[in-house]
């Protein structure tokens, strides 16, 4: 900065700090932006779901993820099952949220499973709640109950009618 003897030293202090805070401002807005924008688009497992076969662990993710294309996708999946993680491949998806289902393998008794998705540009998302995936699902347990009770009711009156038969 040239010397003016008009300037007082005073107004060039003042200047230079407000030019300083000026460039620090924007500064901190490029920064802020750009961390704004890799933060964004990390995919969210938004819900867990057994659904399993007797022994055969499946699960069921919904997974929502913010403008997806053939660049931009969630390409792995990652579930934790009793603290062993399994790593699935994904081809691009087109919607969001998006669901896909899993095959776990054969599970022995209960097991703790959680998930996470990776985007191929913006990196993993947080754990998914841990659900526990039962060797028999609840559903399938409580239907061969009522089946069973079915039987013996449907056996008792057929006993009766052939007592009164007899």
């Amino acid at each position: 900065m040239a010397s003016n003897p008009e300037v007082n030293p005073m107004q060039r202090t003042s200047l230079r700090f407000f030019l300083l805070s000026v460039c620090g401002a924007l500064l901190v807005i490029l920064l802020l932006g750009h961390a704004g924008i890799a933060v964004a688009n990390v995919p969210d497992v938004l819900q867990i779901e057994n659904i399993s076969q007797g022994s055969a662990g499946r699960v069921r993710l919904e997974i929502a993820h913010s403008n997806p294309s053939g660049g931009h996708y969630v390409d792995v999946i990652e579930v934790q099952v009793a603290g062993v993680t399994k790593e699935f491949d994904l081809q691009p998806q087109s919607s969001n949220p998006f669901t896909v289902e899993l095959d776990l393998g054969e599970l022995q008794g209960t097991s703790d499973v959680r998930a996470r998705a990776h985007c191929n540009l913006h990196g993993w998302s947080t754990w998914s709640q841990t659900i526990a995936v039962p060797e028999f699902p609840v559903a399938t347990v409580a239907s061969a109950l009522f089946v069973a009770l079915l039987a013996f009711k449907a056996g008792t009156i057929i006993h009766k009618t052939q007592e009164r038969r007899d």
